[in-house]
């Protein structure tokens, strides 16, 4: 099955300041938001939820308004978490606007936020006895995948939950799973929101008050928590031809390894990739773009500029970069907003800029211009590394465009 090769035909990607709304101003509402959201759930579960706080973080203001899912019964559908419900509105809209053949073997590959199991035992622990005939079709962590609606009668279905590298986890099963001829299309993907209220942090994902200092900046102190998640439409390529698709990116490679701790390992990150790179046959003379993971603290951060220092020993060409500008962290999806805003720019015909490092922490030094690039063109492959707070990681290899 190697002469099998996997495309992406279609995404989509969301989180709350993705349209240009001033992030500082939704943190600024915060409390504000999560009233709202507080209302929300009460109303839809009949429930009083006591909580009156939130964390710092950036919050949809509606769940239920902005992502439909007007499919599903309202008996069922109000007990969806917020993060199934995306996921859903998510994969509904990517069925709705591509070709899924009804003989196609369809595979639904969802990464899901561990925060997920939590806040459904929270959320069905005191349901009513009227109804549990509808709550309890949903309590199974896979179950809301039966609600996507596609023209064909069965689907299979499974889930990654892998902490910051979920998303990056269905990716990897789905990719391997159709290049080795179980399936000709999957939809992968998923998100990740806060379901209940929970005054902290699960996880923290930088420190202090001011988290607006980006990766490899002097300074850099991590990111603020985000919502939001993405979703991608993969196929086999003559699948996608048949079905008259535009292939946004092939799939060269994905290889997945471990750092041994959480804190990013720079030699075990330079064999990853190597590792891909050898494995889709890329010559040491490709001109190659690696998109940084940039947890935006100055131990990892200065760990990633020095794996990149020394992959550039073998391969000459290859410059590092930063896509994922104006993003906060996304659980389980961060490390794909940087391809997801290259994808959605191809489909517009548009080019995207990544970002500058503008004053290098004292760690990593200076950055030179043979090091790093801004723009990514069609000739480049582009690397992309994803880790989590496990030790698990990614590297993904695609090369943008129709590539015959």
């Amino acid at each position: 099955m190697d002469n099998r090769s996997v495309v992406i035909v279609d995404c989509m990607y969301d989180y709350p300041n993705k349209e240009g709304q001033c992030a500082k101003e939704i943190l600024s509402l915060k409390d504000q938001i999560w009233e709202s959201r507080l209302r929300e759930l009460s109303s839809q579960y009949d429930q009083k939820f006591e909580y009156v706080g939130s964390f710092d973080g950036l919050f949809y203001r509606s769940i239920e308004e902005k992502f439909k899912v007007e499919h599903i019964p309202i008996e069922k559908s109000r007990f969806l978490l917020s993060s199934e419900r995306i996921t859903l509105s998510f994969f509904q809209t990517l069925i709705a606007r591509n070709r899924i053949g009804a003989k196609s073997d369809l595979l639904l590959s969802t990464g899901s936020a561990q925060t997920d199991f939590l806040s459904k035992s929270a959320l069905m622990s005191n349901i009513k006895p009227a109804d549990v005939e509808h709550a309890i079709s949903l309590i199974d962590p896979l179950s809301y995948n039966r609600f996507v609606q596609v023209n064909r009668p069965t689907a299979a279905i499974e889930m990654i939950s892998e902490a910051s590298t979920s998303g990056m986890g269905s990716l990897y099963s789905a990719y391997r799973k159709i290049k080795n001829g179980d399936f000709n299309i999957a939809l992968s993907g998923g998100a990740c929101a806060m379901t209940f209220p929970v005054p902290f942090e699960l996880s923290h994902f930088g420190v202090g008050s001011d988290r607006w200092i980006r990766p490899f900046e002097d300074m850099a102190a991590g990111h603020y928590f985000s919502e939001g998640g993405a979703a991608f439409l993969l196929k086999e390529r003559q699948q996608a031809l048949e079905d008259g698709d535009v292939i946004l990116a092939e799939i060269k490679d994905i290889s997945s390894g471990t750092m041994g701790n959480a804190v990013v390992n720079r030699n075990a990150i330079k064999k990853l990739v190597t590792k891909s790179i050898d494995q889709a046959g890329v010559d040491e003379e490709a001109d190659i773009f690696l998109e940084l993971y940039g947890r935006g603290n100055e131990i990892d951060d200065t760990a990633e500029i020095s794996c990149l220092k020394n992959l550039r020993k073998k391969y000459n060409k290859l410059r590092g970069g930063f896509l994922k500008e104006n993003v906060q962290y996304v659980v389980g999806y961060y490390g794909l907003m940087g391809l997801c805003r290259l994808l959605e720019a191809k489909k517009e015909n548009r080019t995207i800029v990544g970002r500058k490092i503008q004053q290098p922490n004292k760690f990593i030094g200076i950055m030179k211009e043979e090091q790093w690039a801004t723009e990514i063109s069609d000739q480049q492959l582009l690397s992309i590394l994803t880790y989590n707070m496990y030790g698990n990681s990614y590297n993904l290899l695609v090369k943008a465009g129709d590539t015959q």
